[in-house]
């Protein structure tokens, strides 16, 4: 997943967490992340998607069979 963005007219209306729960509940024990990183202003974002989440939607290093740039 690659810099989740949603339209700001429809911003704030739960639709990226609820896309996220299903996908967290189609593939459960996958380990998820995101190319485009956790920039300053997207940090409020996570937190928000990520509450109820067990460890949450935090950076972390990327896993060795990803290769940088894709």
């Amino acid at each position: 997943m690659e810099q989740p963005y949603t339209t700001p007219e429809y911003q704030r209306c739960g639709l990226a967490a609820a896309g996220l729960a299903a996908l967290r509940a189609e593939h459960p024990g996958f380990a998820w992340h995101t190319l485009g990183g956790h920039l300053a202003d997207s940090r409020a974002f996570w937190a928000a998607v990520g509450a109820g989440v067990e460890g949450g939607y935090q950076q972390r290093y990327v896993c060795v069979h990803v290769s940088p740039g894709g």
